[in-house]
């Protein structure tokens, strides 16, 4: 197992040029060549496209001489998870802002970000969605003279930018060329970003993981310059299993079959609805059009393994 040991661009690039693709052997995905990039690999903590949109983030506040990261999160949250593990491993304070109260037994997620060195401040539902407002921050009592605030999810420029360079690395270290990338999606800025740096020849297509197609279509469009209806990209709007961390029977079954006929472990939340998705996508064009060309597709595993600990 691989550790980021090193704040930099040129150690991170090298540890994502190392990431495996392992080709999937499997009966769930008929017709097509699949391969999983394996970015849950690139750090057992600081895992998935979260390492990525934390990169620029952590490297533009340490040039800007800040020493504490401050985001904002759910219970469950992968960002506030990875956030708290590169603050300790890097060396900046992090300040949490958890939505709703706090309960009487933290989350398994919320447990390790405490041990990790994080500060939890946990605020109300209302106060929670003014987290995208300008002055969220400095309402809650937290100077930005001294941080260097991350949105939820890393949705922003720098956030955007790690993104980028893991479409970079995938167009540079693909084994096959890929004629589309399946990811998960939740704020929409990982599929906007990735669509506009994959190689012209790969179609990207994002499962949606909660009930927001639009705000994640804006999104797209933001930061990709991409509509959803352009060739380039596609969203997937019924995936989600009932809403964000929801789980129904047929995705239990998806995950189990997966993982033992693959050995590869996916989560509940992420890239299980976006695998699940791939494999009722797969059914389907069989149903329609019979023996198709074999296409080649990247399933990118995003991490957020720990977050299995919530799936009861």
């Amino acid at each position: 197992m691989r550790y980021l040991t090193e704040l930099s661009e040129k150690a991170f690039l090298e540890a994502a040029r190392n990431v495996p693709y392992q080709q999937i052997n499997s009966d769930l995905f008929p017709g097509i060549d699949l391969w999983i990039r394996r970015d849950d690999l690139i750090d057992p903590i600081i895992s998935g496209n979260k390492a990525y949109k934390l990169l620029f983030n952590l490297l533009e506040a340490r040039k800007q001489g800040k020493d504490t990261i401050v985001t904002c999160g759910g219970a469950w949250s992968n960002h506030i998870h990875a956030t708290a593990a590169a603050g300790q491993r890097f060396g900046f304070k992090t300040i949490g802002i958890i939505r709703g109260e706090r309960p009487p037994v933290p989350s398994a997620m919320l447990q390790d970000a405490e041990r990790f060195g994080m500060e939890l401040r946990f605020v109300s539902r209302s106060e929670y969605r003014r987290r995208n407002e300008p002055d969220f921050v400095g309402s809650l009592g937290l100077s930005g003279n001294d941080s260097w605030f991350v949105p939820e999810g890393g949705a922003n420029a720098q956030g955007a930018q790690g993104v980028r360079l893991l479409g970079k690395t995938i167009a540079a270290t693909s084994p096959v060329r890929f004629d589309e990338c399946w990811l998960a999606c939740g704020t929409g800025l990982t599929l906007g970003a990735l669509a506009s740096s994959l190689p012209k020849t790969t179609k990207a297509v994002g499962v949606a993981v909660l009930k927001a197609e639009r705000s994640i279509a804006a999104a797209i469009s933001e930061w990709g310059g991409y509509a959803v209806s352009s060739k380039d990209i596609e969203l997937i709007a019924d995936g989600h299993c009932g809403g964000y961390g929801k789980v129904d029977e047929s995705l239990i079954v998806f995950l189990g079959e997966i993982g033992q006929q693959t050995g590869v472990v996916l989560d509940q939340i992420y890239t299980g609805k976006a695998g699940k998705s791939l494999m009722r996508g797969c059914s389907q064009k069989q149903q329609k059009r019979g023996v198709l060309r074999r296409q080649h597709v990247l399933l990118l595993h995003t991490g957020g393994l720990q977050g299995r600990r919530g799936c009861k």
